[in-house]
């Protein structure tokens, strides 16, 4: 599953299988869910285009967006869905209540 997102910054990505991948400023790329999780907490996409963008200089190195970061938002968003499909009986709620 991939999200669309829009690079506010030149960044790279190297996967697992050792493909470097240059994502370019002011271009909108499909990425998967983990990539832009990770990519967004670092500030370096965004949904759309912000209202008064400007591109970085030419001159300014890409960011580099790591494999490790990329694995930690995988699991972040792995724990999140474990998490919301978790079935909440409401008598052990109720139980833990009382014993508490």
């Amino acid at each position: 599953m991939s999200e669309r997102r829009f690079a506010l910054v030149d960044f790279t990505h190297m996967n697992r299988a050792g493909c470097l991948r240059l994502y370019e400023a002011g271009h909108t790329y499909a990425l998967s869910r983990a990539i832009a999780h990770a990519a967004t907490k670092r500030e370096l996409v965004a949904k759309q285009r912000p209202p008064g963008w400007i591109p970085p200089s030419m001159f300014q190195l890409p960011k580099v967006l790591t494999e490790a970061e990329v694995i930690e938002a995988d699991a972040k968003l792995k724990a999140l869905q474990r998490h919301s499909l978790e079935v909440v009986d409401p008598e052990a709620e109720s139980w833990n209540r009382l014993r508490g």
